[in-house]
């Protein structure tokens, strides 16, 4: 993977986002039909994958487990000289072009499509109302914004330490809430964890307290890091049903131009419908790109 991503150019024809199964497929469409497209993802591309101790439904492979199955994915778009670039995004703006936010940089694309599996556990109670408002999923992007204020960082991984450190700089204080197992490695002492559950997000029009039970904390901000954002809470106005990105037999969104593939669209969670769905939107999403030049 690049480590300088100012490598990113500042258009594509195609973003995909995410890099399980769904992703990679539909990024070995885009290179075959030779299209201007760039694959987004993670140091560690599909996890749920690489667990399975053997698949037994994927054509040809009897018996093969989830990890060697993987790596045969991964061997395949290296040798088509596909690079995965590992820039999360936090946000997506509608078009065409749609605009991608990353932490520090942004990119246009003509057309996307969604790959990024099922979201890690439901949204907090008063999340999704107060986004925006106080609820945040890129602390490094608003920090300066909470100068001398008081916020947490709920995590679900390591990441939401640096993000923790960072507004340890701005804020008069700030709360580290790990929803992760393994050590805490590089946090400030300055930081104050709280190894608790968060019950709430509570604020009518901005975020007032966050709720973890046995404790109340007075806050101006709560910021969750995700492996995965929350579809609906990635772009505005998308269309859910059942908790899924939904999508009509073609992969196509309730948005021109987006379209979405794998374990996100709902179930059933499967790899080899997840594969298929992300081939698909590919072919689909090329179709979409040649309308444009018409």
């Amino acid at each position: 993977m690049p480590e300088d991503l100012q490598t990113i150019n500042n258009h594509y024809e195609l973003a995909i986002i995410g890099c399980g199964p769904a992703g990679m497929a539909a990024a070995l469409n885009a290179k075959i039909r030779n299209r201007d497209f760039i694959f987004l993802g993670t140091e560690d591309c599909s996890p749920k994958l690489s667990k399975a101790p053997q698949i037994e439904n994927w054509l040809g492979f009897p018996e093969i487990s989830g990890e060697d199955l993987r790596q045969l994915f991964l061997k395949h778009i290296k040798e088509k000289g596909i690079e995965i670039v590992p820039f999360k995004v936090t946000n997506i703006y509608p078009g065409p072009p749609y605009t991608l936010m990353g932490k520090d940089q942004s990119l246009e694309a003509d057309a996307i499509i969604i790959a990024i599996g099922v979201s890690v556990g439901k949204l907090f109670p008063g999340e999704a109302e107060l986004l925006g408002s106080g609820v945040g999923y890129c602390a490094t992007c608003d920090g300066p914004l909470y100068k001398d204020k008081k916020v947490a960082i709920v995590s679900y991984n390591q990441e939401g330490e640096d993000e923790a450190n960072f507004m340890a700089d701005f804020c008069s204080k700030v709360y580290y809430i790990p929803y992760y197992s393994s050590e805490l490695l590089r946090l400030d002492p300055r930081i104050e964890v709280k190894k608790m559950k968060v019950k709430a997000i509570v604020g009518s029009e901005k975020v007032k307290q966050l709720d973890l039970g046995e404790e109340q904390l007075s806050l101006d901000g709560v910021f969750i890091i995700r492996d995965t954002l929350p579809a609906e809470q990635l772009i505005s106005g998308l269309e859910m049903e059942d908790s899924a990105i939904k999508v009509n037999h073609k992969l196509e969104t309730s948005m021109p131009g987006l379209f979405a593939a794998g374990d996100c669209t709902g179930q059933p969670f499967q790899l080899i419908k997840a594969a298929g769905e992300g081939g698909t939107a590919a072919l689909q999403a090329v179709r979409y790109l040649d309308t444009l030049k018409k």
